[in-house]
């Protein structure tokens, strides 16, 4: 509602109007409007709050909406609000700006954070290194509890930045962490190494960030520690961090479950893309099952005879296809959901055949005694045994293939998301047409 009348103030040039009002918002309704807004209509309404709510309004943003702002305002504003950025959030909105924008602002930044912005933006895009925050309290083994107190007071860092502190060595070798409150509650003279826990916790820069979230969510840590080839400490990862990774693995999964992404932008945001995106990421995998369902129709035509032997069977060839290439969609996200969480692995593959098999035997008979009621009434007990065998024998084939191609996937070096469910109804299709018209032709001694 307030996105729709900023819209209208701006309309009728009530400047000082959208002023007042936009100052007498709170940042979390101002952050509502402003994802509402786009183009000119935000830049208005941008200048018109205050300075300090403009520098936390911009943090809020999504990387989307900070890239637009800083496309259309000149290199000094831009400066003032980027500065408002953690190091690590700055590297993620570089990623979405021109080159010569980015060069611009790296330009204006001081050398220490210039120098850190680099070593972030060299290391592999889906990496733990290329997310991490490279801001981190840390204490040598030596400190006590009462030196660590006192750094806390005197550092710069935020206090949501500060609720994991670091214990390394003289060498900067991690040696584990320590919670904020179990500081608060020791005695000053305690040694921080009687302290530190889960030295064996940690990701490398190297590492995929899957793993990063992973590790956070099994253990629980509101912070993890990133350390280089040789144990050193050089960054941190913390909670909002892999949440904003988590969130964009889930959704880069679904769009992959769904056949729509492209290579160079994996992760498509419908409301912001062009046209040009959006077609991009949807034609080669339309154009690839098209070709795909040209065997199903081959199959149909081989057939033919036994279709006008017995029209009948016409009449549950949707029927029996969709079924199995349901039952195959409905294990490929399973599986691929179970894969991403964790929950099952590569070595688990032959369990959860086992598993995939029972399960899919019991649907397939259940759906079987439903269809054959139906087979009975349009063409008689042969055809109503010719639909039943049928439903049971795609049921088991699409959910196997739905099962198997992640793992497939997985093994050839691909996400197993893309063993997608258009791929999956696609094959099932196929299988299906086959199987039913040789047990029909089989049956009915065709």
């Amino acid at each position: 509602m307030s996105s729709e009348y900023v819209k209208e103030i701006i309309e009728r040039g009530e400047l000082e109007e959208l002023k007042r009002y936009l100052n007498s918002l709170d940042v979390v309704a101002l952050l509502e409007t402003f994802e509402e807004l786009e183009g000119a209509e935000m830049v208005i309404a941008f200048r018109m709050i205050s300075k300090d709510q403009a520098v936390e309004l911009f943090d809020a943003l999504s990387v989307g909406k900070q890239a637009e702002l800083v496309n259309q305002f000149d290199k000094d504003e831009v400066v003032e609000y980027f500065k408002s950025l953690d190091l690590d959030d700055r590297a993620k909105l570089f990623e979405e700006l021109p080159a010569r924008v980015t060069k611009r602002l790296v330009n204006k930044l001081d050398p220490r954070s210039r120098e850190c912005i680099n070593i972030l933006l060299n290391f592999p895009e889906d990496s733990a290194g290329r997310a991490m925050n490279p801001r981190y309290l840390s204490g040598k083994e030596g400190l006590t509890v009462g030196d660590m107190l006192q750094r806390i007071r005197q550092s710069p860092l935020r206090a949501d930045e500060m609720d994991m502190l670091y214990v390394i060595d003289a060498g900067r070798k991690y040696k584990g962490h320590i919670r904020l409150g179990t500081l608060l509650k020791e005695s000053p003279e305690t040694p921080i190494s009687e302290l530190s826990v889960m030295a064996e916790v940690f990701v490398r820069t190297l590492d995929d960030r899957e793993r990063a979230r992973d590790l956070m969510m099994d253990w629980d840590l509101p912070a993890l520690p990133v350390l280089d080839s040789e144990d050193r400490l050089v960054g941190s990862l913390t909670f909002d961090d892999v949440m904003d990774l988590a969130e964009e693995e889930a959704t880069e999964d679904f769009q992959k479950l769904s056949a729509v992404y492209t290579v160079e932008s994996p992760v498509i945001n419908i409301k912001e893309a062009g046209l040009n995106v959006l077609y991009r990421a949807r034609i080669p995998w339309l154009l690839v099952l098209v070709g795909m369902n040209i065997f199903s129709g081959a199959g149909i035509a081989y057939y033919e005879e036994t279709i006008e032997a017995a029209v009948a069977l016409v009449f549950f060839l949707p029927l029996l296809i969709d079924s199995g290439g349901n039952a195959g969609t409905q294990s490929a996200t399973l599986t691929v959901r179970a894969m991403a969480t964790g929950d099952v692995k590569m070595r688990d593959w032959a369990g959860m055949l086992s598993k995939e098999l029972q399960i899919a035997l019991l649907l397939g008979v259940t759906m079987a005694v439903a269809v054959s009621l139906l087979g009975f009434y349009r063409g008689g007990m042969e055809i109503a045994v010719v639909v039943s065998m049928t439903m049971v024998c795609v049921v088991l084939i699409g959910s196997l293939v739905g099962m198997t191609l992640p793992y497939l996937a997985s093994k050839i070096g691909f996400d197993p998301a893309t063993a997608s469910g258009p791929l999956v109804t696609s094959i099932a299709d196929i299988l299906g047409v086959l199987v039913y018209f040789s047990i029909a032709t089989w049956y009915l001694g065709l």
